[in-house]
């Protein structure tokens, strides 16, 4: 998971009465009454003891955030969690976080961040009923941003605010460091965030978020065994691969040279194509798409060149081909790596002509198309077997652009997975239709053979079975929330050993975690040290039959 991913229609459960963020529930306060809870607080105690009040109500705040990000996701990196404390922030209204610098020493336990907040919500309320301050007033943001990383990396972590809009400043600043590095500046500060076992409440607060998280899935499984749940009614890219295909793209659009789309089923080399068409001086055109392996060579020819009537049984009346019907525009032929060679030969004199001739006429028709192909085959390896012309390759291959596997871009799963979501709360007339953050994790660690296709169509089923549009794991098809699953039959329980059954399953799970001994561990419902044990067994076996 990465921060930036965070999303908080799908951590808060919005309901009438009620606001959840997995088992915890939030109020909305509005501003302008805590401005005034803040201006009684100052009148009341005194500056520094409503500074303490709101320090330590920030402080807690944060860990409680922390110990939800913990306990829901898991984090590709301990910098990861700590980002998504600026990122909660921000998603919450409180300010803009961004974050300037970040830097965590795990073996000495050093840390240090520097973040700037824009618009605070800390400084807006104290200017609203106080008036501009001669020092920095965002101790709420400053007891959350301590209170949030020390949660993470279980150290005493403390943020000092450095500018500040309340006192007139453009933005507002803030460094953050360990206790030990801030040596005697921090005794300035440290009686503010003065508690009792803030840490101590959290923990325990998660403890029984997770029994209730625990005893609600109970409740669900027994609703659907009763039958109580009853079923309802080119996006955004971040992986680095895919940023170098769309680029690729959008620098040949503008010409008319062939380009050839590679890729496994899936992909989305369709959809690259159109992108392709769109960007060109030929969008106005038709974009004509027909797939050459779901056509026999007869009907195809037909389908591409068009026919005179007459010219074979069952050709009542002259027809326009697909070439012709996507004059001045482009024609995207998929799986082109399926026509035989007798069709292959045809097409390369559409290419090196651009001209065609109906099938029963012998005078040829001039075509101005763009040609777009796309295969999920390996044409080099079928040149060397004699199943596709040499020439013919190097045609449709001015320019190739390989569309990578969903596997390879974790980045961009839960983006397209949200961008599915969009569709199918229109297309099914769900609404609110939303992912839950617990599917995240499922999500973004399934290998997805299917690619983007497959993914569709688990957004698409999950959909049509959530309750209320709030898409669950349970929802998920069984294979994307337990990959060990897959396909059933492939070797017969009577043929294997349960040894070898349950290291395979250790492998496997392994794998889909990388190799993180941790999570394994957790999705195998063993213990760490149980782990390695077996890990450590399997090795010396290995090497024992070397």
């Amino acid at each position: 998971m990465k921060a930036a991913d965070l999303k908080l229609s799908e951590l808060v459960d919005f309901e009438e009465g009620r606001l959840n963020l997995h088992g915890r529930r939030l109020v909305l306060h509005d501003l302008h009454a805590f401005a005034q809870l803040r201006k009684d607080l100052i009148e009341t105690v005194g500056a520094d003891g409503a500074r303490s009040v709101l320090t330590r109500f920030g402080y807690f705040w944060g860990q409680a955030d922390a110990a939800a990000m913990k306990r829901i996701f898991e984090w590709d990196s301990l910098s990861d969690l700590v980002l998504a404390g600026p990122r909660m922030h921000t998603i919450q209204g409180v300010v803009k976080a961004s974050v300037r610098s970040l830097d965590i020493d795990e073996s000495t336990g050093r840390f240090r961040m520097e973040l700037t907040w824009h618009g605070s919500g800390d400084a807006e309320e104290h200017v609203i009923e106080m008036g501009r301050s001669d020092a920095p007033v965002c101790w709420m943001m400053v007891g959350y941003a301590s209170g949030y990383a020390s949660f993470c990396v279980n150290r005493e972590v403390y943020f000092v605010e450095r500018t500040c809009a309340g006192k007139g400043d453009p933005v507002c600043t803030a460094v953050g460091m360990d206790r030990e590095s801030w040596g005697a500046e921090l005794k300035t500060f440290l009686p503010f965030f003065q508690a009792e076992d803030v840490r101590g409440k959290v923990l325990e607060l998660t403890r029984k978020l997770r029994e209730q998280g625990r005893e609600l899935a109970k409740q669900r499984q027994k609703l659907r065994l009763l039958g109580g749940e009853q079923p309802a009614g080119l996006v955004e890219v971040h992986s680095a691969s895919f940023r170098k295909v769309v680029e690729l793209a959008a620098r040949v659009a503008p010409y008319d040279t062939s380009v050839l789309i590679t890729g496994e089923s899936g992909t989305g080399k369709e959809v690259l194509a159109r992108y392709i068409h769109a960007n060109s001086h030929r969008s106005k055109g038709p974009f004509v798409g027909v797939n050459c392996a779901a056509l026999p060579e007869t009907l195809l020819e037909s389908e591409l060149f068009g026919h005179k009537a007459g010219a074979f049984t069952g050709a009542t009346r002259d027809r326009v081909g697909l070439f012709e019907e996507a004059q001045k525009g482009t024609i995207f032929l998929d799986e082109i790596g399926d026509i035989s060679l007798a069709m292959q030969m045809k097409l390369l004199r559409v290419l090196q002509e651009r001209e065609i001739r109906r099938v029963g006429e012998s005078a040829p028709r001039k075509v101005d198309v763009r040609v777009i192909t796309a295969t999920n085959q390996n044409l080099a390896m079928a040149i060397q077997e004699g199943r596709f012309r040499e020439d013919l390759y190097y045609r449709l291959r001015v320019i190739e652009i390989e569309v990578p596997p969903l596997r390879s871009r974790l980045e961009d799963i839960l983006h397209l997975a949200r961008h599915f979501c969009r569709v199918f709360a229109r297309k099914l007339k769900i609404p609110n239709l939303r992912i839950d953050a617990t599917c995240v994790d499922y999500l973004q660690s399934y290998n997805w053979p299917g690619n983007v296709r497959e993914l569709e169509n688990a957004i698409e089923r999950a959909a049509v079975l959530s309750k209320d549009g709030l898409i669950l794991p349970e929802h998920l098809p069984a294979n994307v929330v337990h990959p060990i699953l897959g396909p059933p039959g492939l070797v017969s329980p009577l043929s294997r050993k349960l040894s070898d059954i349950e290291k395979d399953h250790i492998q496997t799970v392994m794998r889909l975690v990388g190799d993180n001994r941790t999570r394994a561990a957790r999705a195998l419902g063993i213990s760490p040290a149980t782990l390695w044990r077996k890990l450590k067994q399997m090795n010396e076996e290995a090497d024992g039959r070397s």
